[in-house]
């Protein structure tokens, strides 16, 4: 049945390019694939992707790095690529925060432990490229019925991306519900004492909290429609499942793995934007001097440097701090890179950095005890890598899940965090946490 296939085949691929239309009206045109989508782009725009159709993994709730590692290597194997192009599917998903934690979150359904997507259809954007991946799996078809399916997905495509993007109405949000406010101000408390404590080894911890929503009309497309246009500087992603949709605004970059180089970067430190350039200047002056927020950052830093240098040849490059402006807040920032060594996986950086300083704390492993403590439910795959890889190179990218919301279609959780350190000040903490649920409810509500 398979004599034209190589015998290890599993899956063919067909790859051609389209017109350039914008990933967000692609993914707005795909709704009838509610449930099964992704989608992606890089805070410059320059790179996206959008996902749908059938994920073609067995096993898609996958929070483990070593089963994705797997996954990788037998897919070296596996896939027969038509015609001239050969471009290379990928997979795309989130590992779990803290795969360990008993408390996971309930509302999270399908995604509380990782979940990762391999699409019938990949549609992805390189500058003002777009670029159509279809993907099929061999079972046991034959190989008219393979070459069947993809012409069919071909002629599904044309109609969709012909199609005029439709419009969605305005969520109607009728209840907006800061959980656990007073557990928060305690947790964080306690967390500054032990922080002081000389007999304790903690430099940082990183707290979170949620805001619960209530809604009607609530649009995936729509929020995303509006994070692209709302939050510059940021790494825009939805992750869909049949029961919940994980979405988001990232500023922070966690690695990306070039055939050749690692990178990260070091995001920790805030204060918020001011009313006018004037203002906004002077309280980004403010925040460069800050002694509390230069001593949160220069923890990640040191952390990040010590870790990337581990998986790295000859000396690390490390830019100058800046500041990185978004819509409601700016954060320090830089980015540091190396040169990878031989026969390192981007997958062993991504589980050694995850989760960073900003994200967890300093000693990591005594940081995400103590969070698993102090949060009073887990986090699903806030927080945590989110991102993609190629099916046959080791490159790829993962940013941090901040910035983000889990939504069912009537309700939703908007998640935002704070560093902690020896001096840092409950209520403020509590303020800088408001001020970071505004992107997303901003990206609900308008």
């Amino acid at each position: 049945m398979f004599d034209d296939l190589p015998k290890r085949t599993r899956y063919l691929s067909y790859s051609y390019m389209i017109p350039y239309q914008p990933l967000e009206a692609i993914f707005a045109k795909a709704s009838a694939y509610k449930g099964t989508r992704f989608f992606w782009q890089t805070p410059d725009r320059q790179f996206g992707l959008v996902g749908l159709g059938k994920n073609l993994l067995d096993e898609p709730t996958i929070g483990n790095v070593l089963r994705i590692k797997q996954l990788k290597k037998d897919f070296f194997k596996s896939f027969y690529f038509m015609g001239e192009r050969k471009e290379q599917p990928v997979l795309f998903g989130g590992f779990p925060f803290n795969k360990n934690n008993r408390k996971t979150e309930v509302f999270w359904a399908d995604l509380s432990t990782g979940y990762f997507v391999l699409p019938s259809v990949l549609i992805k954007q390189v500058k003002k490229e777009l670029i159509v991946v279809i993907t099929v799996k061999k079972e046991e078809k034959s190989l008219k019925r393979l070459f069947d399916e993809v012409t069919d997905w071909v002629q599904i495509l044309d109609h969709l991306l012909g199609e005029v993007t439709l419009s969605f109405p305005q969520t109607q949000v009728s209840l907006e519900n800061e959980l656990d406010v007073t557990t928060f101000l305690q947790s964080t408390k306690e967390s500054i004492e032990e922080i002081r404590d000389p007999r304790n080894p903690m430099e940082k911890v990183v707290l979170a909290r949620q805001m619960e929503l209530r809604m009607e009309h609530f649009s995936v497309e729509r929020l995303i429609d509006n994070l692209i246009r709302q939050q510059a500087n940021t790494y825009v992603f939805a992750l869909e499942t049949k029961k919940r949709c994980f979405v988001g605004a990232t500023p922070e970059h966690l690695l990306h793995a070039s055939a050749t180089h690692f990178f990260t970067a070091s995001i920790a430190g805030s204060i918020t934007r001011g009313k006018n350039d004037e203002e906004d200047r002077i309280l980004g002056e403010k925040l460069l001097k800050n002694s509390k927020n230069n001593n949160e950052h220069a923890i990640v830093v040191k952390k990040l440097t010590k870790q990337l240098a581990n998986y790295t040849e000859g000396n690390l490059s490390v830019s100058n701090k800046k500041l990185l402006k978004n819509r409601d807040i700016q954060h320090l920032h830089l980015t540091i890179s190396g040169i990878r060594k031989p026969k390192v996986s981007l997958f062993d950086v991504t589980q050694a950095l995850h989760p960073s300083p900003a994200l967890g704390g300093e000693p990591k492993e005594l940081a995400i005890q103590w969070l698993a403590k102090k949060e009073p439910s887990g986090r699903g795959l806030y927080g945590a890598p989110i991102g993609w890889c190629d099916v046959m190179e080791d490159i790829g990218e993962f940013a941090v899940g901040i910035r983000s919301g889990v939504f069912s279609e009537n309700a939703g959780r908007l998640y935002a965090g704070c560093g902690i350190v020896g001096d840092s000040d409950p209520e403020e903490e509590r303020q800088e946490t408001h001020v970071k649920f505004q992107p997303m409810l901003r990206g609900v509500k308008e």
